[in-house]
């Protein structure tokens, strides 16, 4: 074999064997912490049913670098998506169920306000910070027991 196709082939197998050991340190060291409080059903997924919110676990999929923490009340109208990242800020999603029956589903600041550069222009903004200063309560008791239960999450500023 020549020297050039050798070089080639392991350079090859250097990059795959990394991509590989990215995604498992990804999978056991980012997200696995998580499952400590939220037990695996049968189903094989995380899934915890407190007295006030559901918490699940979307652990990352083989080949992707994302999975998510979630956290739903009892009457599946506000939900919030946490995205962990390895040594930065998480991002942070909510789904709200409006008085039209639309549940919409948009990125918040570390300060669980409505984050302008992250969600498409055509949303209607007003509404939607409408319908989160009308649940802030609920929205920040949902949130801290989110983060206690994964430690995740900086503290809102």
């Amino acid at each position: 074999m020549k020297k050039r196709t050798k070089i080639l082939l392991s350079l090859l197998f250097g990059v795959i064997l990394l991509f590989h050991l990215a995604w498992a340190g990804n999978y056991f060291l980012n997200y696995r912490p998580y499952t400590k409080t939220v037990p695996m059903h049968e189903s094989g997924e995380y899934f915890l049913m407190t007295d006030n919110y559901d918490l699940s676990v979307a652990m990352p999929s083989y080949p992707t670098f994302t999975g998510n923490l979630a956290i739903t009340n009892k009457n599946d109208d506000l939900s919030f998506i946490i995205w962990p990242s390895v040594g930065a800020t998480p991002e942070i999603g909510l789904q709200i169920l409006g008085p039209d029956g639309v549940t919409y589903s948009v990125i918040l600041d570390q300060s669980l306000n409505y984050d302008s550069g992250k969600n498409p222009s055509d949303m209607p903004k007003e509404q939607i910070n409408q319908l989160i200063i009308d649940r802030r309560t609920e929205m920040d008791e949902m949130y801290d027991y989110a983060k206690k239960s994964w430690k995740v999450a900086t503290p809102k500023s």
